[in-house]
């Protein structure tokens, strides 16, 4: 990733706030506030906005959440900037995310593509720490559970 653009601290404090805020929203089941809280945390990086501080980390947060509350076409949107944010070569973290993405929009074939080849160079490590379902499938669709 290139050289980033710091924050100015009025914005980073901010970000945290409408960052906190759609977090408490979103825990307490009000999918619509967090959204717009997050969104508002995201408008307050200036353009170009991947290259500041801050903008990659939210592209996989946005598509995170968005994956999570089963909106699959923005979680798309997102992913491609997360993407766009890591690159220009493929980062397995965003590669992983993608691949959960894929996962949950039911296009199990490309998340398969996806999984097997960061298992193939990582092993299990991509999937620690994650919904133990992406696991559970990789292993079952590929075999590598069976040796």
């Amino acid at each position: 990733m290139a050289d980033v653009i710091p924050l100015t601290p009025q914005l980073r404090e901010k970000v945290y706030e409408y960052g906190g805020l759609g977090r408490r929203a979103w825990e307490a089941g009000d999918v619509a506030s967090a959204e717009r809280h997050f969104l508002e945390a995201w408008s307050c990086i200036p353009e170009p906005r991947l290259q500041h501080d801050f903008a990659a980390s939210m592209a996989v947060a946005l598509t995170e959440f968005y994956r999570d509350t089963g909106q699959s076409e923005p979680a798309a949107r997102w992913l491609a900037l997360a993407r766009a944010a890591y690159g220009p070569e493929p980062d397995p973290h965003t590669e992983f995310l993608a691949a959960t993405v894929f996962y949950e929009v039911g296009d199990m074939d490309e998340a398969y593509v996806l999984f097997d080849g960061l298992y193939k160079t990582y092993k299990r490590r991509p999937f620690e720490g994650a919904k133990p379902d992406y696991l559970s499938y990789y292993l079952e669709r590929s075999g590598a559970g069976k040796r």
